[in-house]
């Protein structure tokens, strides 16, 4: 599935890990700096709906616990919306070439 949502997604936040790493074969892994996150999305008319996750409830210093919480997501250029599943604005993700999977599994 390509989508402008595909791509590595970073928290501009310092000290933060957070990421999602979204591929057009439908995957959408990630981490809220604590938590893996793994699990798929589909193409919607504006951006992505992300399947439902399960996860560990680990706490770790510059954590972004919304990361966790994504139902969907919207690209703006160089940054990704996230929306919870109520459609609340959870925050935002900077598009980055950084292939460095190092984070995940945090």
């Amino acid at each position: 599935m390509t989508n402008s949502v595909n791509g590595r997604w970073v928290s501009a936040k310092p000290g933060s890990a957070a990421f999602l790493n979204i591929t057009a074969d439908g995957a959408l892994t990630g981490s809220d700096g604590a938590n893996r996150i793994s699990t798929t999305w589909s193409s919607d008319d504006s951006g992505a709906v992300v399947e439902s996750f399960l996860t560990t409830q680990r706490a770790a210093q510059g954590m972004e616990r919304w990361v966790g919480r994504t139902r969907r997501v919207e690209a703006a250029g160089n940054q990704l919306n996230v929306f919870d599943q109520a459609g609340n604005h959870l925050g935002v993700l900077n598009r980055t070439d950084d292939a460095d999977d190092s984070d995940e599994g945090r």
